[in-house]
């Protein structure tokens, strides 16, 4: 991610392995194991948890295991960054994950929510991230082999094939609202892949990229992404893990570009490199550069509201974008401040030491992954993040109700994400 960003937390990372924050934290209850998952696959209110020893599993809010996807296996065998399909496919609930097998070969692995049965392909990188199609039919994933670039693939779920489709690093994308097309950040380049008839086309976009990483669809025609504000070209270094490296910030602008009718218009005037994420109803976009603050702009009418000066590790919108989470850097404790902005108020929550797993593969990226998962709850009152418990000195997956002062701990864990709304629900509501 942008420099200031990670190295924001390498003093969190000097101090995972110890518990110098408040003990707050309050332990949920551990009932009996449950056999199903909420009847209506639409609007599932679950945690999908990655475990330590490479386990996956699926549990209720307040700590009731409801299925193992996949037991303990040891270090050797991670499940790497397991990843909620959005809706239901063909009325079944389905998480991704990668599996390193006895062989040595990589499989991204399909796992049923409902029945626990899990389906295997063969994968020709080794995935580390996973994006679903808004429609689910399709699974995007970037995968490495040595000395190698980066690749992205597609896991066409009911044809029950995969193919590479494009090669760069480092490399961002997004999908387009009608799973047919993504936005793709490769490099100095802005590409459109495109599908039809079963087969994949690439265009490229003619607007010179800044130093951003993750774009963004707002529309089927209109995308946010960063452009420089002066002539020159955009120095970019291309890390081994895909994480842009940017050399010294300069003016840019966030702008929204219509792909139509090839319309720009300016958004936000920026400092330096950028991260931004435009809230599920695309009626707000909040945005962070490098001198900061956080900020929040109105897409239709104009105007920006300042909601945070203090430097910001990640931030996500609720599902129905009425809600922005941020995490606060605590240099201090060496912490997290989670916080959450109303669009006239701030809740402030206790700090808390991130997981190792979150700080490392995560937070570097956080604007790619707040576009494929999320840390709400369904209904917007709860936000889930993993941490390291004071009491036991492990790593556990806490939830923070919004009308509560203190977290709850629901379980072990190194990282969870919650079950996603719909985007038809969250455009109907």
């Amino acid at each position: 991610m942008i420099r200031k960003l990670a190295v924001g937390f390498s003093v969190v990372l000097a101090l995972v392995a110890c518990g110098q924050i408040e003990d707050t934290e309050e332990v949920a209850p551990q009932p009996e194991e449950a056999t199903t998952p909420a009847a209506d696959p639409e609007i599932l209110d679950l945690l999908l948890v990655t475990g330590s020893d490479g386990r996956v599993t699926v549990i209720d809010p307040d700590g009731t295991l409801v299925r193992e996807l996949r037991g303990p296996v040891g270090s050797g065998h991670p499940s790497l960054q397991p990843t909620w399909a959005p809706v239901s496919l063909d009325g079944r609930r389905i998480a991704a994950w990668t599996e390193l097998g006895d062989d040595g070969a990589f499989s991204i692995a399909l796992g049923d929510v409902d029945t626990g049965e899990t389906t295997r392909y063969p994968a020709p990188v080794a995935p580390f991230y996973y994006y679903w199609s808004p429609d689910a039919a399709l699974l995007a994933f970037l995968g490495q082999n040595a000395f190698s670039p980066l690749e992205m693939g597609v896991l066409d779920y009911r044809r029950d094939s995969v193919e590479i489709i494009a090669t760069g690093q480092p490399f961002y994308f997004d999908w387009r609202p009608d799973s047919r097309a993504m936005v793709t950040h490769v490099g100095e380049a802005l590409s459109l892949l495109t599908l039809a008839d079963e087969a994949w086309s690439s265009e490229d976009i003619p607007i010179r990229a800044g130093q951003f990483q993750a774009p963004a669809w707002l529309s089927e025609d209109r995308i946010l992404i960063v452009t420089p504000d002066s002539p020159g070209s955009v120095q970019v270094s291309l890390g081994v893990a895909g994480n842009a490296q940017f050399h010294n910030s300069a003016p840019q602008r966030l702008i929204l570009s219509d792909l139509e009718t090839g319309s720009v218009l300016t958004l936000a005037e920026l400092e330096g490199a950028a991260i931004f994420e435009p809230d599920p109803t695309s009626k707000w976009v909040a945005v962070y550069d490098f001198s900061g603050p956080l900020r929040v702009f109105d897409l239709a009418g104009g105007g920006e509201t300042v909601v945070s000066e203090s430097e910001v590790a990640a931030f996500e919108w609720s599902p129905a974008g009425d809600r922005l989470l941020f995490m606060e850097v605590d240099r201090q404790a060496r912490a997290l401040k989670p916080r959450v902005w109303d669009g006239n108020d701030t809740l402030v929550f206790p700090s808390f030491i991130p997981s190792r797993v979150w700080v490392v593969q995560y937070l570097p990226f956080w604007d790619q992954y707040s576009r494929s998962l999320t840390l709400w709850s369904p209904t917007g009152e709860a936000f889930t993040y993993p941490g390291m418990s004071s009491r036991s000195g492990e790593d556990q997956i806490f939830v923070q109700h919004l009308d509560e002062s203190h977290p709850i701990t629901v379980g072990k864990g190194v990282f969870a994400s919650w079950s996603p709304v719909p985007r038809e629900q969250v455009l109907g509501s």
